[in-house]
């Protein structure tokens, strides 16, 4: 068991059933930006909505969300499903050295919306969905019992959207490199891994990616990378009561020490001064999207 705290900052399960009035959800609110997001219409008809699209799903339907900026769900009265999303790096725990983890990741890294679902195969994920929805509202969520319904729907998922089908050898265009290494960074910028390695993921030279991601992002995959560590880090200092030591332990960092020169260098704050600023605030700075992380694809 743990605290539901930690659970749900990796982990989101919404039973959405038929209203009166017309919902919306920012799905890309704190602390669920960076989270892949799953959608199970049953019934009814949903709109995913930004400044650049207004797109209308009509159930029963699934659809897969990578990480994108400024999404909302607008769900329609009468209109029922279930919400899930998870963060890249429960995906990555979830999948690791299991035979259909490469599919898993390749699918969720990309946006698919299968509005041809039949209603017997939406109704076989429902007990899944009312399960892991159930375990997260338990007042002390099992970690294992949570990761064994997440298993199972995304197991079912990526079967019933024919994973099997999907032109994931196509030839990848900027936008779908950037965002597969957007997923990829995700996954792993906890184990401090070298930019060679996210390279070698995309299938692309080092070189390759940094021509990418100074082109189209302003800023070097190593950048992007500690971004999004100094992102993690500034929410486990705001919203947790670890130690010090223990974020740098949680971030892969050996050397507390290292950390914290590493945190100061970009913020200008030291670990320790920056959790006294926010309490001297009362306020909370992961409220807000950073810029420089929402200019992802």
């Amino acid at each position: 068991m743990t605290d539901r705290h930690a659970i749900h900052h990796r982990l989101r399960c919404s039973s959405l059933a038929p209203a009166l009035a017309r919902r919306s959800m920012r799905l890309t609110a704190p602390p669920y930006g960076h989270f892949v997001h799953l959608l199970v219409l049953s019934t009814g008809q949903w709109r995913l909505r930004s400044p650049a699209r207004d797109d209308l799903v009509i159930g029963p339907a699934v659809a897969i969300l990578p990480p994108c900026e400024d999404l909302s769900l607008i769900v329609d009265p009468g209109s029922a499903g279930h919400l899930f999303g998870l963060a890249g790096a429960l995906l990555a725990e979830l999948v690791e050295d299991q035979p259909e983890g490469h599919g898993l990741k390749l699918l969720l890294s990309q946006e698919i919306v299968r509005q041809d679902v039949g209603r017997t195969e939406i109704e076989a994920l429902v007990p899944l969905l009312r399960g892991l929805s159930e375990e997260l509202e338990r007042e002390h969520p099992s970690v294992m019992a949570s990761s064994a319904f997440l298993q199972l729907l995304l197991l079912r998922i990526w079967r019933l959207t024919g994973a099997d089908d999907l032109p994931f050898a196509r030839p990848a265009k900027t936008g779908d490199i950037l965002q597969r290494f957007r997923h990829l960074v995700e996954s792993h910028f906890e184990e401090q891994r070298p930019i060679g390695f996210y390279a070698e993921q995309l299938g692309i030279t080092a070189d390759r990616l940094h021509s990418l991601c100074s082109r189209a992002l302003g800023r070097t995959p190593i950048e992007l990378v500690h971004e999004r560590t100094i992102r993690e880090a500034k929410i486990k200092l705001e919203r947790s009561s670890r130690t010090i030591h223990g974020i740098a332990e949680s971030l892969g960092f050996h050397d507390p020490t290292y950390f914290s020169h590493f945190f100061k260098r970009k913020t200008g704050l030291s670990p320790a001064a920056y959790r006294q600023s926010i309490v001297a605030r009362g306020n909370r700075t992961g409220q807000e999207e950073p810029a420089s992380y929402a200019d992802w694809p």
